[in-house]
């Protein structure tokens, strides 16, 4: 019999629970890994408990957003009535931004804080020898009080595959992680810290084994694109983009693969745009429509949420990108609490000043997600007036976006805040504990 970790993931978190995998099963021998997703079914149940049968020792681990709370505290709470001899692992979003609510609220004995292919595979080796647990970059409640134990480097991202390719799992490659803009609305920042990225010929490499396996059209997890390679991951390395991109052509033009950069589940900041830099990529990428983050219409907002770039530099960008032929999809975000009635008027004027270019408006709704110097705050909802000018533009189809879901979510969170599953950066601060290792 062996080791047995169980890891549960919904579609939303695809991605983190492929990256875990391709991060941990290569390098943690001694035990047998399963992939179970939960969705509106809920989970196998039955499946679950024929694995536990098999294992000397089970760990199950959830990676998990807040919008799913509701669902992962009713798995758990029905994964320990059938499992009392299991542990439970909370990793995510989620679990780093609140770990206090997520050991406290959901049941769980351990979170993995911040990143997790070296913490948990540190986990699963302790469990397996009888050792503690908690190691190195791991939150847990001691003598009631939260303890955080930060690790003091970062993931080197070359040292893992960017997806758990044996298992003929496969997602966008991610690039670049973390970022130096520390937007307070934004949990990369907080929770993956500076930025750093994938070697060239890493990311050659595993571009051109997609394509071998028939995936055509190649996508990058970046907070920035254009970033890629440089120090602060916002004024662009021309030389360290050109090469990437130039790379990459190479690798996969045999299998006739495309490459989709600055689009999904990708962006580029307006303040990273300029004519070099896109004249080579457009000679090399196969996407026609880009993503930038503007935010806002309101230079007032854009300072307070600490953006670091202005509504004119929103304006160049999409000037430069329309220019070499990209059309423009533009993030805009409503319903921050301090927004007042000259911030709409300001966005309004900004939607009519870009309107004129090949744009679309992505319409969102302030989420205050956990971990965030903005997770006790509320969300500012729309009056009638501003809903029915985004219904317009949306009509006109020059808008989109699932912002009323957006609404639905930023309220549930309210609420569960409100209700004592979720707590806000200020308490988690007060209760908490936190040494560096």
């Amino acid at each position: 019999m062996r080791d047995c970790f169980i890891l549960i993931f919904s579609k939303d978190s695809k991605y983190s629970a492929n990256i875990l995998l391709a991060g941990v099963e290569p390098i943690v021998n001694n035990y047998a890994f399963y992939l179970f997703q939960l969705d509106s079914h809920g989970l196998p149940i039955n499946n679950i408990i024929d694995i536990s049968r098999k294992c000397k020792k089970i760990v199950i681990g959830f990676t998990f957003m807040t919008p799913q709370l509701p669902i992962i505290k009713n798995a758990v709470g029905l994964l320990r009535s059938y499992l009392d001899n299991a542990i439970f692992v909370a990793g995510g979003p989620h679990a780093s931004g609140d770990p206090l609510g997520t050991l406290t609220k959901l049941g769980f004995d351990v979170v993995v804080f911040g990143e997790g292919e070296e913490t948990l595979a540190e986990l699963l080796n302790a469990i397996s020898c009888n050792n503690d647990f908690r190691v190195c970059g791991t939150a847990f409640i001691e003598d009631d009080r939260l303890v955080i134990r930060r690790r003091s480097r970062y993931v080197d991202l070359n040292l893992y595959a960017p997806f758990p390719y044996w298992r003929n799992r496969f997602n966008p490659i991610e690039i670049m992680r973390g970022c130096s803009s520390a937007c307070y609305f934004c949990q990369v920042t907080y929770v993956f810290g500076r930025p750093r990225y994938r070697d060239v010929d890493n990311v050659a490499e595993y571009s051109k084994l997609m394509v071998s396996r028939g995936l055509k059209d190649i996508r990058f997890i970046a907070p920035n694109s254009l970033g890629y390679g440089s120090p602060d991951g916002i004024k662009p390395d021309f030389n360290a983009v050109l090469l990437l991109l130039q790379k990459l052509h190479r690798s996969i033009r045999e299998y006739g693969g495309r490459i989709f950069f600055g689009t999904f589940p990708s962006e580029l900041r307006p303040d990273s745009v300029s004519d070099d830099i896109i004249r080579e990529m457009k000679r090399y990428v196969n996407n026609s429509r880009v993503i930038v983050g503007a935010q806002s219409g309101s230079n007032r907002i854009l300072k307070i949420i600490h953006r670091k770039h202005s509504v004119e530099d929103v304006v160049v960008a999409v000037e430069i990108l329309n220019r070499y032929g990209f059309a423009v999809d533009v993030d805009l975000i409503f319903g921050f609490p301090f927004e007042e009635e000259d911030d709409l008027t300001d966005t309004i004027k900004f939607i009519q000043e870009i309107g004129k270019f090949n744009v679309r408006f992505h319409i969102h709704t302030f989420i205050p997600l956990p971990g965030t110097p903005y997770s006790d705050l509320n969300t500012k909802f729309l009056d009638e007036k501003m809903r029915k000018t985004i219904a317009k533009l949306i009509g006109l189809g020059k808008a989109y976006g699932e912002w009323c879901e957006q609404e639905k979510i930023a309220k549930l969170i309210i609420e569960l805040r409100n209700g004592g599953l979720i707590y806000g950066l200020r308490s988690i601060s007060r209760i908490s504990k936190v040494y560096v290792c």
